[in-house]
Formats: C-alpha cells, sequence, structure tokens
C-alpha cells in the first residue's frame, strides 16, 4: 500500500467531508493513516479498503462512513447506557490483540487465543460500538455475566441464518460458509454448538478462517483443503475491511485453538 497513494487518499477524504459538511472540524491525525474529525480520531483503513474494492463508490463510502462518525459522537443514548437498556444488543467481536477502538478509549476484551481477543459490542442500527472500560464498571456486572449475555444475543441471532455448504466431486461437504453480513459472521465461530453441529459434515477437529468480520470459513481439516482455502483467505484478509486474522483456526471439542 505506497504512501502517496494512502497520503492521496487522506486528502480526497478530508475534501469530500469539507464539501458535504462545512461545519465539521477535519484534519490530519498525529496516528498514522487517521484523521481527526470534531476532535475523535477515525482510522481510514476500512474506508480504504472499502474504496479499493468500489473506486467508482469512492463519495458514497466516504459521506456514509462521516455520517456514521458524527452519529455516534452526537451524545446519543448509548453513550452512556445503562445495562438493562443495551443488554439485548450486546454481541461479541473478535479483534486482532494490538487493535483498539479509534479515539484511543480502553475497551471492553477478554483474550481468546493467541493474537486474537474478544471484545463486546452494541450494535445499532447504523453503528456498531465497543463497550468502555468506563461504561461496563457502573454496570457492576462480571466480565464472565457480560461474556454469557453477549453469547446469547449471538446463539439468538444465528437460529434462522442459513449457511452455503460446498461439496467435492463425490459429493462430500467439505466446506461450509456463514455470511450474512451483518458485522458478525466472525463472531459465530463462538457458538457454543458450532462443533456438534457441523462435525458430521466437516470431522472433528475441522478448520476456520475468520479473515474479516463479515466471513466465517468452516473446512475439513486435510492437506488438500487447507491448501485450496488458505491463499484465499490470506488475500481476503490482506484485501478486505475490517480485518480479522489470516492464522487458520481448530474447531474442537474443547473450543478453539491455532492450526499449527
Amino acid at each position: 500500500m505506497p504512501e502517496a497513494t494512502r497520503d492521496q487518499f487522506s486528502r480526497q477524504v478530508i475534501e469530500i467531508v469539507r464539501s458535504r459538511f462545512p461545519l465539521v472540524k477535519i484534519a490530519r491525525a498525529e496516528q498514522s493513516f487517521a484523521l481527526r474529525i470534531n476532535g475523535h480520531i477515525a482510522s481510514l483503513e476500512n474506508l480504504y479498503r472499502m474504496s479499493l474494492l468500489r473506486p467508482e463508490d469512492v463519495k458514497h463510502h466516504v459521506e456514509r462512513w462521516a455520517v456514521e462518525l458524527l452519529r455516534a459522537a452526537e451524545g446519543t443514548p448509548d453513550q452512556d447506557p445503562s445495562f438493562d437498556r443495551v443488554k439485548d444488543r450486546i454481541l461479541p467481536m473478535i479483534l486482532l490483540q494490538s487493535e483498539t477502538q479509534d479515539d484511543g478509549a480502553a475497551i471492553v476484551t477478554e483474550p481468546l487465543i493467541d493474537g486474537l481477543q474478544i471484545a463486546y459490542a452494541i450494535d445499532s442500527d447504523r453503528t456498531i460500538a465497543y463497550i468502555p472500560q468506563a461504561v461496563f464498571l457502573r454496570w457492576n456486572m462480571t466480565l464472565d455475566d457480560l461474556h454469557h449475555v453477549a453469547i446469547a444475543n449471538l446463539v439468538a441471532r444465528s437460529e434462522s441464518i442459513s449457511a452455503h455448504a460446498a461439496a467435492d466431486e463425490d459429493g462430500e461437504v467439505n466446506l461450509i460458509l456463514f455470511q450474512t453480513m451483518d458485522g458478525f459472521d466472525a463472531s459465530r465461530i463462538l457458538l457454543p454448538t458450532l462443533h456438534e453441529r457441523l462435525r458430521e459434515h466437516l470431522g472433528s477437529p475441522f478448520a476456520a478462517g475468520i479473515p474479516n468480520r463479515d466471513i466465517l470459513l468452516c473446512f475439513r481439516n486435510d492437506e488438500e483443503t487447507v491448501a485450496r482455502l488458505k491463499d484465499k483467505i490470506a488475500d481476503d484478509f490482506r484485501q478486505m475491511p475490517h480485518q480479522v486474522t489470516e492464522k487458520l483456526l481448530l474447531v474442537t471439542p474443547d473450543g478453539l485453538a491455532p492450526r499449527g
């Protein structure tokens, strides 16, 4: 990703936002490839990746991105919510261990496996907002309780979704794909019954890939299938927005593990 291209994109975003929202204060941020909008730091990485995928829609992407940022910063009720008001919209989100909220605020996380962590988010109509530590402390609950609520909500949301299965020439299923595009497809690797439901089709343990938050690939843990999908998963991780990991995982009866 050449620096000149990133620099040009930053200037383009500033111009589009200033044209569409003349009262908004926008400028370069001290952080790499980020802007400061009305005092809040916003990374450009996901926006840039979306624009690479659909360059003809860059103006639309930028304006929608700016609208969502401005709405999130308006002081809506979800900025400092009571637990009872948002408990049905709390969901888990898998992030890279090093990833933090764009504005640098501490968010609620716990380790998943090496290199990955679980964050907890409030899903709204147009935005997904991570739960800050300060809000979580005011709720006076344990992290285990929060995790239980988030997983229960994920299970409820996932009950009616359809997965896509692919079979080999002998009719044996070797890949099952989840892609609802609701922002929590990668998180579905945390579903408590995932191994039990898929092992009859994919064997046990089976492999999984979550290159970005909007896809979960589950597939047979044999060398031929892994070799066929490994590069594709790595490419998706490098090219798509909302990255999670290019590393493959194993879904076992005892939970998740890295695939060596």
